[in-house]
């Protein structure tokens, strides 16, 4: 359900700040290769905090992932910040995409390798 309002999300987006221009030309969008000799190196990238509480939820099988989605009368909540993130999120839900066969569940590539699944 999703992935039904991600184009209209991306065009949205786009006009909202100007800095987020790209997301309404339709370049530089899911899915994506990798390939790790382009990467550049941060130094001033911070770690990425995790919150390490434990949280229950459902798990779902919808056919093509699966989705993991925390109770919403959860009384401690998983919160993410640092790294490249200018705010602190809570983690609400997650999406592992899979395959039928091994080579060919991950939506994105590194070198152009798929991958059995991915989140």
């Amino acid at each position: 359900m999703l992935l039904n309002y991600y184009p209209l999300v991306l065009a949205i987006g786009g006009l909202m700040n100007p800095q987020w221009n790209m997301c309404s030309k339709g370049r530089r969008q899911s899915p994506i290769n990798i390939e790790p000799d382009k990467l550049l190196y941060d130094p001033y990238l911070r770690q990425i905090h995790l919150d390490k509480h434990k949280v229950s939820g459902m798990l779902h099988n919808t056919g093509q992932s699966l989705v993991f989605r925390v109770d919403k009368d959860t009384k401690q909540h998983v919160n993410i910040s640092g790294g490249p993130l200018a705010y602190r999120y809570q983690f609400e839900e997650i999406y592992i995409h899979y395959g039928t066969e091994n080579q060919q569940g991950s939506e994105h590539h590194i070198h152009g390798y798929s991958f059995p699944a991915e989140w």
